[in-house]
């Protein structure tokens, strides 16, 4: 099993490195309603507006940063965005105008999520499609033990101030990009025909013109729409979505009202990291062996009923064991999800399905977070963690219904 791991190209391991010492720094999202609340006096409904505010940017980040990626390179890219957010960061903490923090959360996740569909496409880039899952899945690892650290260190951290966790988090970004700037090549897929629809021309019709510069935006767009297998599978990954935001932004406020603050939370939800470091892999390779659609299903009712589950809990040790049971689902559904992705996408609009598929996530910031945060306020937990156990199971749906199109195409190169 670890060979398969460790047989995989040098810049992946070096990606992973880099991830992981950046998600040890991202403070910013998962205390950000802890902050503005706690903090700055602000409402639970301004907290989860701010967050749904990210969201917006965030889906704005993942069309301009897959298509740039396409177009300029996934490196140039990456740099780009985590250098910009990084400057953001720096000037984040000195706010306290409602509007002014508003504009810049936008601007910030703009910036700072570019680079995600940049490296989900560089990956896929670096790999043939029988390996994509064992690397996504060696990315999530390093990304979930770096989230589990920055969990515990920046619940620590807030207890002085919430500034050092705006300047660790600019400073981890900064290291993640000279590691970038310094050892990783550009893999933006060579020149391969004439038209961005190259995936529909008969072979030997092409030049030396570069595919990803000359799809247009507009025939990407109306391509992807077209794919009614990667559109439902597209929105059964926003309602998984929806579901996992909760944990980031009302499962805080749902501990808090039941009298338990930012370093419980900090420690509750490092496990979800922690599992993922020492049980992603074996995970993994074990769901591999099995029909990848059916396994994509079973990790929507699983996360389903962890956070279903939460609603009924009461100690911080209840309120773990929900943590490892919607981890479990999202372990087997983040590194499949994935790669489905990678094999579902043509090569010169690879990046682009990267970024639709990650502004799935968005969408769920924009929208799930503030609607959970006024489900919470007015109508408390109960109603909150029974609504989320019904958009997981429309997700388990809206998978079983493209099941059988998830299975990967023979083995190929990825270029």
């Amino acid at each position: 099993m670890i060979k398969q791991y460790l047989n995989l190209p040098r810049a992946i391991h070096v990606l992973c490195v880099g991830a992981f010492i950046n998600r040890a720094g991202t403070f910013l999202v998962p205390f950000l309603t802890l902050y503005l609340q706690k903090e700055l006096g602000l409402s639970t409904g301004f907290a989860t507006r701010a967050m749904g505010a990210y969201g917006f940017g965030s889906i704005v980040a993942f069309l301009a940063g897959g298509h740039l990626a396409d177009l300029i390179g996934r490196r140039a890219v990456m740099l780009i965005s985590l250098c910009g957010g990084a400057a953001i960061l720096l000037i984040f903490g000195s706010l306290s105008s409602p509007w002014m923090i508003t504009l810049a959360l936008v601007c910030f996740a703009v910036v700072a999520e570019m680079y995600r569909p940049a490296a989900s496409a560089m990956i896929a880039d670096l790999v043939s499609s029988d390996h994509r899952a064992h690397a996504f899945s060696l990315m999530y690892v390093s990304i979930n033990l770096g989230f589990s650290a920055a969990a515990a260190i920046g619940g620590w951290l807030a207890q002085y101030s919430f500034q050092w966790l705006f300047l660790g988090d600019a400073l981890t970004a900064m290291i993640y990009a000279v590691i970038i700037f310094a050892t990783i090549r550009e893999t933006l897929p060579p020149r391969l025909g004439t038209s961005g629809n190259s995936a529909l021309k008969p072979a030997g019709q092409g030049n030396t013109k570069n595919d990803t510069a000359s799809t247009p935006l507009a025939e990407a767009i109306v391509h992807i729409l077209r794919d009614r297998v990667f559109m439902i599978f597209c929105l059964g990954t926003f309602c998984v979505a929806v579901v996992i935001m909760q944990a980031l932004s009302t499962f805080p406020l749902h501990l808090q009202a039941r009298g338990m603050g930012a370093d419980t939370y900090g420690r509750i939800i490092a496990v979800n990291g922690l599992m993922i470091a020492f049980l992603q892999l074996p995970t993994t390779s074990l769901a591999a062996r099995f029909d990848r659609g059916l396994m994509v299903v079973l990790s929507a009712v699983i996360t389903t009923i962890g956070f279903g589950l939460i609603g009924v809990a009461v100690t911080p040790w209840h309120f773990t064991l929900t943590v490892v049971i919607w981890t479990c689902g999202e372990m087997i559904n983040a590194p499949l999800t994935s790669a489905i992705v990678s094999d579902l996408a043509p090569v010169h609009l690879r990046a682009r399905y990267m970024g639709v598929f990650s502004m799935c996530f968005s969408v769920a910031l924009m929208i799930g977070v503030p609607l959970g945060g006024m489900v919470l306020e007015r109508f408390g937990g109960d109603h909150l963690w029974g609504g989320s156990a019904a958009v997981g199971m429309t997700a388990a749906a809206l998978y079983w219904v493209v099941r059988r199109q998830m299975r990967p195409p023979p083995s190929r190169d990825s270029s």
